[in-house]
């Protein structure tokens, strides 16, 4: 049964599109195929803060640049201070209280989209209201993001 669950990202049907490939950064390995709404395409990757133990949601959209899709980072959601966190907004951002934690909202171009997904971090990476697929359980090396087959704008 959990192989089963394991190879369900895979279970893509052609017909979908426009869609999130996830594969071995290093050895281009595919590793699983998640469908993105093809209107605007976004995920978010969320973790524990390796250090501080708290939660991470950075959110991303994928937006074409001369006919090549490449990731924005557009909202990050934190909570703790430091140890690599955004303590201040940038130049044409927005840091505000949300709860016990942060949003800052950005506009930045992360291309290629790799993460290494650290065990202790529990990563994981989700698209709409579809079940969050821990990315760990795909591959102990860094991960690529790739949107594909998205229809221009």
């Amino acid at each position: 049964m959990m192989a089963a669950a394991l190879l369900l990202p895979l279970a893509v049907p052609a017909a979908v599109g426009c869609e999130l490939v996830l594969t071995e950064h290093r050895s281009g390995r595919p590793l699983a195929r998640l469908a993105l709404d093809p209107a605007s395409p976004a995920a978010r990757i969320a973790f524990t803060h390796s250090v501080l133990g708290t939660p991470v949601v950075d959110h991303y959209e994928w937006r074409l640049h001369a006919g090549e899709w490449r990731a924005h980072m557009v909202q990050e959601h934190f909570e703790g201070d430091g140890y690599g966190l955004p303590n201040a907004a940038g130049p044409g951002e927005t840091m505000v209280r949300d709860g016990n934690g942060w949003r800052l909202y950005l506009d930045r171009v992360v291309h290629p989209l790799v993460v290494l997904p650290l065990p202790s971090q529990s990563m994981r990476v989700s698209v709409g209201e579809q079940p969050a697929l821990l990315l760990g359980s795909l591959s102990q090396r860094s991960i690529e993001f790739r949107a594909r087959d998205c229809p221009s704008p």
